[in-house]
């Protein structure tokens, strides 16, 4: 049952709606993520719950919008590569999201230098993480948080597994040119659109997308910042090195594809 505050994040509860809860995925600043068992057709589900307190406190409207906008925009992309969301509903106050549970990890444990992955296999997620952003943008959708955390792979191996694209709560939905919010979206990842504040496009997406290549290729971000503001500026200003000056072995035609990702002016 939920806690006396009927914060349903704080302690584990028996059931969310018609699911079972088995077992806490993860726990983060925005909510708790439950491994739930839908018992009407025998089928393991991941939810997602928000904090109470963050409802509750100054920003609570603009947390429940984003939390709704997640449904909203991974309700469009019905794909092989993105996470599926079921359902969205409320319990005790507290709205829950059903979604696609993917056993397995994150692509984090993948950009280390001691675990890299074949250049084949960088070239296959990075591949199918396009396939998902093209199909999610044509649906109207630009994610705006792209990151390893964020790319699930199934199986627990990343030599192996399928990859999902997941948490679109920070997702623009419509018109691919309406100016982001500000602190969406993860500093080291995010293109010199993003943190000049000015009109996004798809290709905000494959610039993060591009870091997550680098980063794969090498187990390393492509700048090293003091802080934000050095970060920012390196973004804005300043080229990576190429993947190859850090791995001797990395083919040139994989530096081109990395810096045509990374371009500070795309074209469309």
């Amino acid at each position: 049952m939920a806690t006396d505050s009927g914060d349903i994040s704080k302690t584990r509860p028996p059931h969310i709606g018609r699911y079972r809860l088995t077992k806490t995925l993860g726990r983060g600043a925005m909510g708790v993520v439950y491994l739930g068992y839908d018992e009407a057709i025998d089928r393991q589900v991941a939810i997602k719950t928000i904090h109470r307190a963050l409802l509750e406190g100054e920003d609570g409207a603009e947390w429940l919008e984003r939390f709704r906008r997640e449904v909203r925009a991974a309700g469009r992309c019905l794909h092989p590569n993105i996470v599926t969301v079921f359902e969205y509903g409320e319990e005790k106050g507290i709205p829950y999201i059903v979604m696609e549970y993917v056993a397995g990890s994150t692509l984090e444990a993948a950009c280390t230098a001691n675990r890299l992955l074949s250049y084949a296999r960088v070239v296959e997620i990075i591949f199918k993480c396009t396939r998902a952003l093209d199909f999610a943008f044509r649906a109207g959708i630009i994610h705006r948080d792209i990151k390893p955390a964020n790319i699930l792979v199934s199986g627990f191996d990343p030599d192996v597994g399928e990859i999902k694209i997941s948490d679109f709560g920070a997702a623009i939905i419509g018109s691919p040119d309406r100016t982001l919010i500000l602190g969406m979206g993860s500093p080291a990842y995010m293109s010199p659109q993003q943190v000049k504040d000015h009109t996004l496009d798809h290709q905000a997406d494959i610039y993060s997308l591009g870091v997550v290549m680098y980063q794969l290729l090498t187990g390393q971000l492509p700048f090293q910042a003091r802080n934000s503001y050095d970060l920012i500026y390196q973004i804005i200003n300043s080229e990576p090195r190429r993947p190859s000056a850090l791995r001797a072995d990395i083919p040139a035609s994989l530096d081109a594809i990395v810096a045509r990702a990374m371009s500070k002016k795309l074209e469309n």
